[in-house]
């Protein structure tokens, strides 16, 4: 074979590395699965049933707007990870440990994030009286409800014994399939086809 031969090979192989490491994202419990970026567009309508006072509201809007310009300053550092790993893949020497060592470094600086976001959000809820601490928590096992019904096949949500599987007869069953997100906590990426 030669080099050329070889390359599309090569880009395969790292391709497969590349989403093996992302693969524990994919398996995520539905409480890994709630976002940030998912939640704060309710912000301000649940903000408003908790019927927060002054002090409270103050906190809110600085965690809110603190959050928000996280989020921002993470979307764009990925895009640009995203930019690099596929010019990356294109390079007629395609060096994995750096491809993979921005990554790392990605997961790294989310992982520092997501704590981050938590002690900010563990403020306010610090400041909350019981009843919207309660109210709180009815709020996230909602959105858990949600996601975990988001994550259930169609067919598997109505109990249906039939389908394309024949309840599980001769599939899987259950949540099959391994996806690549690019969720709060992991550095997924999606990678352009070879």
């Amino acid at each position: 074979m030669t080099s050329l031969n070889l390359l599309p090979a090569v880009r395969r192989l790292g391709l497969a590395l590349l989403l093996g490491t992302t693969a524990l994202t994919a398996t995520a419990v539905p409480l890994a699965d709630m976002r940030l970026e998912d939640l704060l567009p309710m912000a301000p309508d649940f903000r408003t049933e908790l019927k927060l006072n002054a002090n409270q509201t103050t906190l809110w809007q600085q965690v809110e707007g603190k959050s928000r310009q996280l989020l921002r300053e993470r979307k764009a550092r990925r895009e640009r990870l995203q930019a690099a790993v596929t010019q990356g893949l294109q390079a007629p020497r395609l060096e994995l440990r750096d491809l993979l060592a921005g990554m790392d470094n990605e997961s790294t600086v989310s992982l520092a994030e997501e704590k981050q976001l938590r002690e900010w959000w563990l403020s306010v809820n610090d400041a909350l009286d019981e009843h919207q601490r309660q109210m709180v928590a009815q709020f996230i096992a909602g959105q858990m409800a949600r996601v975990m019904d988001a994550a259930v096949p169609h067919s598997e949500s109505r109990g249906a014994p039939g389908g394309e599987h024949g309840g599980r007869k001769g599939g899987k069953g259950g949540m099959g399939g391994a996806g690549v997100s690019m969720g709060s906590g992991g550095a997924g990426m999606t990678l352009p086809g070879n």
